[in-house]
């Protein structure tokens, strides 16, 4: 079990992490080896899987269990961003996308938040993850299917 967070590996690396591959919307992969990656989601998954392998857990399932894109309060934290985040997380798990070393492998994942915290401490985008706001108002349509 893992939390990702590419929006977090993001601003922290503003210079090495491009938007576009946080996003799921790079057209230029980085390759590992022969494997290609097109977002940071899958290369965060993939690092755990080739971590437990070294740690003599092969086969292992990796079940992200908190990921997700802030709506407001920081680089990037908008409701577009996280729409399009969200949606594209959506997709490949309801299609059975998995990852470029689990190619077509169900992949189980759990969105953060489903509401916005106004009392969480750190950082003010961590405020805002929800996909409804403080009052219970929707802040964007999100699919699930």
């Amino acid at each position: 079990m893992v939390n990702v967070y590419p929006y977090i590996s993001y601003v922290n690396n503003l210079k090495h992490v491009e938007l576009d591959y946080a996003l799921f919307k790079t057209r230029s992969p980085m390759q590992d080896g022969v494997l290609e990656y097109r977002n940071l989601l899958d290369a965060s998954v993939d690092a755990l899987v080739y971590a437990m392998e070294r740690e003599g857990f092969p086969g292992i399932k990796a079940v992200v269990t908190e990921t997700g894109w802030p709506t407001a309060g920081g680089e990037a934290a908008s409701v577009e961003n996280a729409l399009t985040y969200n949606k594209e997380v959506v997709r490949r798990v309801v299609n059975d996308v998995g990852t470029p070393k689990r190619p077509k492998e169900e992949m189980e994942v759990y969105l953060f938040s489903l509401y916005d915290e106004n009392g969480k401490m750190g950082e003010d985008y961590e405020k805002h993850f929800g996909i409804f706001g403080l009052g219970g108002n929707k802040v964007y349509d999100l699919s699930f299917s």
